[in-house]
């Protein structure tokens, strides 16, 4: 069984080290590494994913997670012949087990779309109050000779499936190929980030894509570092942009939707080159460039 491990990042060189660090030290199954690097001023996170082998791919411009999200895809599933894609936050650390219970579950059959279980910094420093001297304002962290996040160690290794569907959407997450089959790609819409895991969620739920979540699949998340301490970060107004264009396109917000359907089942546009069709699977990149410039320039 073949598992890419994809992180999009922009920018925060020391986290996405450390993430990947957590994977070489974690997981026994084999995995490829595909690393997105997202600011194309970001040299230190390019020459890093280059020089250790790592698949790179290099934007020109800012094109927001969603269409990083699908350059991973596209290369596990369109180019490549891998049979799982695990999407990891670029500031996430892998606790011991966590994707080795993720691929294991995969291999069994039973599940096309498998989330982990959340540990962030806030709930460390809950725990560990002592910890706290090595995090700045807003939890920013540049302390990378400390690992304040092995103090934690609710983790085991028996697989504890809780069904419950969907809980992690692309913090930690395994995707099968049955997965991308059903529902595709993310919408390119939420530029540059916000909503997209709602949609994506919502689309994976109406189309019944079989999914479970992991009790014993553990991740520390340090919790928005490309928002609150990058250069990444989107506004208030991207937000509720972002929010408006879900309603629009479920005719609701996230838990209030009225359609099963995206746009009620009928064609819709952001302007006149660029066509919104009502379906859950997406299987077509034909006008992410142009809609990424057209919310470029909202």
């Amino acid at each position: 069984m073949k598992t890419l491990v994809g992180i999009s990042t922009y920018g925060l060189p020391g986290f996405t080290r450390e993430a990947v660090k957590s994977l070489y030290e974690t997981v026994e199954n084999q995995f490829d590494v595909c690393i997105v690097v997202g600011n194309p001023k970001d040299e230190e996170t390019k020459y890093y994913s280059e020089s250790n082998g790592f698949h790179t791919i290099v934007h020109n411009r800012n094109m927001g997670f969603p269409y990083s999200v699908n350059d991973i895809y596209e290369h596990a599933w369109v180019k490549g012949d891998y049979d799982n894609v695990v999407i990891m936050g670029n500031d996430v650390i892998a606790y011991p087990y966590a994707v080795d219970s993720l691929i294991d579950t995969a291999r069994e059959g039973k599940y096309e779309w498998i989330c982990s279980t959340q540990y962030d910094v806030r709930s460390l420093l809950l725990q560990f109050p002592h910890l706290g001297k090595h995090f700045g304002h807003n939890y920013s962290f540049t302390d990378w000779g400390s690992d304040p996040w092995r103090n934690f160690k609710g983790y085991v290794k028996e697989r504890e499936v809780v069904e419950i569907g969907l809980t992690d959407v692309q913090n930690l997450c395994l995707y099968t190929r049955g997965a991308f089959d059903k529902i595709g790609y993310t919408d390119a819409n939420f530029y540059p980030a916000y909503y997209i895991d709602n949609d994506y969620a919502r689309r994976g739920v109406n189309a019944e894509v079989a999914a479970c979540t992991l009790g014993n699949s553990v991740y520390f998340h340090f919790w928005s570092r490309t928002i609150k301490q990058g250069e990444g970060g989107s506004t208030s107004q991207q937000f509720a942009r972002n929010r408006s264009f879900y309603i629009k396109k479920w005719g609701g917000d996230f838990g209030q939707e009225k359609w099963k359907i995206p746009y009620g089942g009928n064609t819709s546009s952001l302007n006149a080159e660029i066509p919104l069709e009502p379906t859950l699977n997406i299987q077509s990149r034909e006008y992410e460039e142009r809609i990424v410039d057209y919310w470029r320039a909202q």
